[in-house]
């Protein structure tokens, strides 16, 4: 079973299309299940309702880089629908409860994954993907220190009947294109060994590909750095 993992970050233009399955998939593999889907409203619609509640209450209108919706990207154990719908239910009322976090869509995906190319099996990407208003009465952004990401990565656990991931350890969670370029990389040496990797090999890898985006972000930070010292002339 995988450890739990729940990670926040600001929704994207093709958010909802990604998670209705509007948008094609690259990472797409014949479902082990049906996806799930339930919304309450779109983002568009929920945007609108938080600037307004924003403007009204701040008198003025909200900053272009707030990030007031977010999603949350939830490992499942399985493509139990049922029960982990339940859960995930369960869990967006206590982060309302606890930290305010409201979540208005629910998507639980089970058609991500990859084909090994040594054996055939279809290996799965269990998710979900809860969209959140994070915002408070007023409109503004909730503030979370911490203490209140670690909380919620227990909370998640305990919820979910998942084994918690290590407290301070490093998350080697990649985006869609790290993880097609891992399994580029796990593929091509399942090939030449002619087995499948080990579960230390491949975090190995995901090690590596991680430690690469850490250095590319501080080359990248360091020139912005650069150029703002820069002595025009």
């Amino acid at each position: 079973m995988p450890k739990s993992f729940i990670k926040f970050k600001g929704v994207l233009s093709n958010s909802e299309k990604h998670n209705t399955r509007e948008m094609k998939v690259d990472n797409m593999i014949e479902p082990s299940n049906q996806n799930f889907s339930a919304m309450d409203e779109s983002i568009a619609d929920r945007l609108e309702k938080i600037r307004a509640t924003y403007e009204k209450n701040i008198g003025q209108k909200m900053q272009k880089k707030a990030k007031p919706i977010r999603e949350a990207t939830v490992l499942l154990p399985d493509d139990k629908n049922e029960v982990n719908s339940h859960l995930l239910f369960k869990l967006s009322d206590e982060l309302e409860k606890r930290f305010g976090i409201k979540t208005f869509q629910w998507h639980i995906h089970n058609d991500e994954g990859h084909k090994d190319k040594v054996t055939g099996e279809l290996k799965y990407n269990y998710h979900a993907h809860l969209v959140v208003d994070w915002t408070n009465e007023e409109g503004r952004s909730l503030r979370l220190n911490s203490d209140d990401m670690i909380e919620i990565q227990t909370l998640t656990a305990e919820i979910l009947q998942m084994e918690r991931g290590e407290r301070g350890s490093k998350t080697l969670s990649l985006n869609h294109r790290e993880y097609r370029g891992f399994m580029e990389i796990r593929d091509k040496l399942s090939l030449e060994f002619n087995k499948e990797l080990t579960e230390d090999q491949e975090v190995k890898i995901r090690e590596e590909i991680v430690e690469r985006r850490e250095e590319l972000k501080a080359k990248k930070d360091g020139d912005k750095k650069a150029g703002r010292g820069e002595i025009k002339r």
